[in-house]
């Protein structure tokens, strides 16, 4: 019988060209973080394009490396900086976009773009560029900016290559340092003028992360449905509204049931008791949580009216005396979902404080939503959907035992996707993930997508519960 065991020189083979690989990867790992700190350090744009695509053609031993930059016309690619051209076309060379050249074809494609033998290539035009040097293999990788395509960074040689993940891993690390660096000196040159502005846009959001974190971490402790409802509405005032509510419409029975009502004036007691009520469910409705519940989409009103505060008040004019005594100026409501099935409304009323809501309320109200969602799937019972409405109406008792969601098989994420995914788990922001790692804030919000389509999910605080429910985070 044949032995099929290894010989002792293939194994060695085997262990050679494992510590060749990793010692390549090594150094390519070592030259990224070597032009993110010359990106960090204050090197000018022109000094650290100089030193990547030298360091590029050095670690990927290519004699050809460009920078292209993508003109305003959007048909043009101007050659910035590069080596190993001939003298004077760095700076004057430029080439087509689209399928006119390698790198116009960079830019139209979802990933970086390989050429093992250009002279077979049916992908995209051959450039002169390229004929007159001699080039055969290369790839290339869009840079990007700010969301934007900025240009491309090429690698070439005269040989024929296959070229490795890790090298073409390689050049994408550096095309995102350059990203980064771009994006940084753009935001630098602008930071005067936009100073004030971009100022009061960052604490604004890092306010609303925060709200909706602590929200998360608020509404995932509860371990009841009541306790779950009536938290997502304390929650929301006084920081988001005067006045907050949750319903629950109970589809056979057509009724709406006003789960919860908070409020951020003692003295509103009484107002908030005459609004915790029972009433009739019309679908045909305007307005409220019978539109929401019927559209399954969020309401904005930005300015209430009397003709508005009628259609809520379901021909009930005890009720219309309630909401004309609080006197609400502005007004959101947003669905309450909880496994694709929208359970109810809950709702955000500005009236003293003046406050007038927007698009980005909106968004918070749904964040608070969503959270109460995932809060409510971890505390559900065996019941079916229709068993917890009626449950949740007769406002049920806390004895009852809970049974937490199995967990779900963890999905497949890049280590790169993981590295982001710690870091937002930490309540870091893009930007911070951004400058932490090197990358440009285009690529973070990449990675970001990536692991919204891994999980399933719609945001990232769902992406965070998920990958904790999977056993991904601690």
């Amino acid at each position: 019988m044949r032995d099929t065991r290894p010989r002792d020189a293939d194994v060695e083979q085997e262990f050679w060209t494992a510590e060749g690989e990793l010692k390549a990867r090594l150094r390519q790992q070592e030259a990224t973080g070597r032009l993110g700190l010359a990106a960090l350090s204050g090197m000018s744009l022109t000094g650290l394009m100089d030193d990547a695509v030298n360091v590029v053609a050095g670690v990927l031993g290519v004699e050809y490396c460009k920078i292209l930059e993508l003109m305003p016309d959007g048909t043009t690619l101007f050659l910035l900086a590069g080596v190993g051209w001939k003298e004077g076309l760095v700076g004057r060379a430029t080439v087509g976009t689209n399928l006119q050249s390698q790198a116009g074809y960079a830019l139209i494609s979802t990933g970086p773009v390989v050429v093992e033998d250009l002279r077979t290539e049916n992908r995209f035009v051959d450039t002169a560029l390229l004929r007159e040097h001699g080039v055969v293999s290369g790839l290339s990788t869009t840079i990007h900016v700010g969301g934007y395509a900025y240009g491309v960074l090429s690698a070439h040689t005269r040989n024929r290559r296959v070229f490795t993940e890790d090298e073409i891993l390689f050049l994408q690390e550096v095309a995102e340092v350059l990203g980064a660096a771009i994006e940084r000196r753009r935001a630098e040159r602008d930071k005067e003028s936009l100073l004030g502005e971009s100022t009061a846009w960052a604490a604004a959001a890092e306010r609303r992360f925060s709200f909706l974190a602590e929200a998360n971490a608020l509404l995932s402790a509860s371990t009841d449905y009541r306790t779950v409802l009536t938290t997502a509405a304390r929650l929301t005032v006084p920081a988001i509204a005067d006045w907050g509510f949750v319903d629950v419409v109970e589809e056979d029975e057509g009724s709406v049931s006003r789960f919860a009502v908070a409020h951020s004036d003692p003295g509103d007691e009484p107002l908030a008791r005459a609004l915790q009520s029972t009433y009739r469910l019309d679908p045909g409705r305007a307005h409220g949580t019978a539109r929401v519940y019927r559209t399954g989409a969020p309401e904005l009103i930005a300015e209430l009216d009397e003709d508005v505060l009628e259609d809520i008040a379901v021909d009930d004019p005890e009720y219309l005396g309630v909401l004309r005594r609080i006197d609400p100026g502005s007004y959101v409501c947003v669905p309450l979902r909880i496994g694709g099935h929208v359970l109810g409304a809950m709702g955000l009323i500005s009236a003293r404080s003046g406050r007038r809501y927007g698009a980005e309320d909106v968004a918070l109200a749904e964040g608070v939503a969503h959270c109460a969602a995932l809060a409510l799937n971890n505390a559900r019972h065996r019941a079916s959907e229709v068993e917890l409405v009626r449950e949740l109406v007769r406002r049920a008792s806390e004895e009852q035992r809970v049974i937490s969601l199995p967990r779900k098989e963890a999905p497949q994420i890049t280590p790169r996707q993981m590295e982001v995914l710690k870091m937002l788990s930490s309540g870091h922001s893009t930007r911070e993930i951004s400058r932490e790692l090197y990358l440009s804030e285009a690529t973070v919000r990449n990675h970001i997508r990536g692991l919204l389509q891994a999980f399933g999910a719609h945001s990232q605080l769902e992406v965070l519960a998920r990958a904790r429910e999977s056993g991904v985070l601690p």
